[in-house]
């Protein structure tokens, strides 16, 4: 019997080419799939009835913040950048697609960072926490 656990997990970039680059050492995601429910309960009727109606998949990350020692960038600011700017947001530069993976299952999308948290400890490694929502369905899934 296989078990995954944190470390089968990663979470990568996919440029237009799909190619994947890991974004950083993520300590942690998760990733959380809504439906709402319409209600079509007609008059006459004992029982409420429903039926699905629209999806909404948001997640969260914990990337650990530190220098890439090869290329000398900062190892979550491809993220960061996405929210964390001197100019606006816009529509086109800050929708982008990841992959949230564990061995060989993965989930892709499209999302957008809807928020951002730099943390700054004694005696812990730097953190930025980020919240997404995917726009759309996923683009690929193997669960």
């Amino acid at each position: 019997m296989t078990y995954y656990s944190g470390k089968d997990g990663s979470m990568s970039l996919v440029a237009a080419d799909n190619t994947e680059t890991v974004i950083a050492k993520v300590s942690n995601w998760s990733l959380s799939a809504q439906v709402d429910t319409l209600e079509v309960t007609v008059l006459n009727e004992n029982d409420r009835r429903f039926v699905p109606g629209l999806r909404s998949m948001t997640g969260t990350a914990t990337i650990f913040y530190y220098k890439n020692p090869s290329t000398g960038a900062h190892a979550p600011v491809p993220l960061l950048s996405h929210i964390l700017k001197t100019a606006s947001v816009n529509e086109t530069d800050d929708i982008f697609k990841v992959e949230l993976g564990w061995s060989d299952r993965h989930v892709t999308g499209n999302i957008i960072i809807t928020s951002a948290e730099l943390a700054c400890a004694v005696g812990e490694v730097m953190q930025a926490s980020i919240q997404f929502q995917f726009t759309n369905a996923p683009t690929a899934l193997a669960l």
